[in-house]
């Protein structure tokens, strides 16, 4: 009996070629070079990992950021980024075992600074993401009891981080999958664990929609079409499809978003 819809994958569409150099021992260069380019300064340093991030240069923010982090373990602002390096990185892996690792590492990551800093919005933003990613490589059972643990993560997150649209947008995300699963999926979660995970496609529109007020993306616009799609209010569908292909995007995944928008106008 197959339940994994319960689970939330936090993986960018599509998969690139897999990278793995940058995380060989040939990288100890290129990570040298990089904390150098920026000194010494640690605001400095943090400004750099946000900057290669936002421009989605993954394997270099990888580079820059893991050292750091490993030889700084209690440092809230290292760990958190880290955390969220091995997922981005995770997601341009075509290889799954390495794809595997690093989201295993990366929640050993933020789960470790959640445990320093039980009040930091990021590290239950990040142990929330991380375990839904890492849901796509666990057992059925396990799966399914994680998804009341994604939840609470992320709803404390956006408790702690009400302006952060990538909270709202995972929890969109979850509230989606949820709200998918069938009736033998739900009746089997019940038998595992009393209750199952409920949501609705009304609910996840909802936080799609926050998330799009807080900050416009591309991924946001088709999640929300798809859940208009769900509640079958085509004219709403059609105008978020149309955000989709309005909004700023030059990765690959932005490209592979707007080839879906396209299909459902069609």
């Amino acid at each position: 009996m197959v339940i994994w819809h319960l689970m939330l994958v936090f993986v960018p569409l599509p998969r690139r070629v897999d990278p793995s150099w940058c995380i060989s021992s040939s990288t100890a260069l290129p990570r040298r070079m990089a904390m150098l380019s920026v000194g010494d300064d640690p605001e400095a340093l943090l400004a750099r990992a946000d900057s290669l991030h936002h421009e989605k240069r993954f394997a270099a923010l990888f580079d820059l950021v893991e050292p750091m982090a490993a030889a700084q373990p209690t440092n809230v602002d290292l760990a958190w980024r880290s955390a969220r390096a091995h997922h981005d990185l995770a997601g341009e892996m075509s290889d799954a075992t390495r794809r595997e690792q690093l989201l295993r590492d990366g929640l050993v990551i933020a789960e470790r600074a959640l445990g320093h800093h039980p009040h930091e919005g990021l590290c239950h933003k990040w142990v929330g993401i991380l375990l839904g990613a890492v849901g796509e490589f666990l057992p059925t059972k396990e799966k399914v009891g994680n998804a009341f643990r994604i939840k609470e993560r992320l709803l404390k997150a956006a408790q702690l981080r009400p302006d952060d649209s990538s909270v709202q947008l995972a929890l969109g995300e979850w509230a989606y999958k949820v709200a998918g699963i069938s009736f033998v999926e739900r009746s089997a979660a019940k038998l595992l664990f009393g209750e199952p995970p409920a949501a609705s496609y009304s609910e996840a529109l909802t936080y799609f929609e926050r998330a799009s007020r807080l900050s416009p993306t591309k991924k946001a616009a088709y999640k929300a079409a798809l859940s208009c799609q769900k509640l079958h209010q085509k004219a709403q569908a059609r105008r978020w499809a149309e955000d989709v292909l309005g909004l700023p995007g030059a990765s690959a995944s932005d490209a592979e978003l707007d080839r879906l928008a396209t299909m459902l106008l069609k």
